[in-house]
């Protein structure tokens, strides 16, 4: 009887684990808005000083922000934002998918 019981007991605790995390899985998702993006801030790099990498539709995409706040320079950091296309060049050596102007910023929580 005892052993049942703390299979139960494993199983709740699984159970609600795993509630809780889709749950807030959800949240961020809910809370995103058109055309926003999430990102991982990544500084540090000599070619790349600041690179942005997201995952769209299943592929890794790196982005080199021109205009990016010092503010914003956290290496490790997540980072909910919206970009166009930039003009400006991108450091010699540094391998990224595309230039971008960051137009909104915000931590994600």
């Amino acid at each position: 009887m005892k052993k049942t019981h703390s299979m139960k007991s494993v199983f709740l605790a699984i159970a609600i684990a795993s509630f809780v995390s889709s749950c807030a899985t959800c949240r961020m998702q809910e809370s995103l808005q058109e055309n926003e993006l999430i990102g991982t801030v990544h500084v540090g790099n000599t070619e790349c000083p600041v690179v942005i990498s997201t995952m769209e539709n299943g592929a890794n995409k790196r982005y080199y922000p021109a205009n990016i706040a010092d503010s914003l320079k956290v290496d490790g950091k997540k980072v909910i934002f919206t970009f166009s296309p930039s003009r400006a060049p991108q450091p010699a050596g540094c391998d990224v998918d595309m230039t971008i102007s960051l137009l909104t910023t915000r931590w994600v929580k």
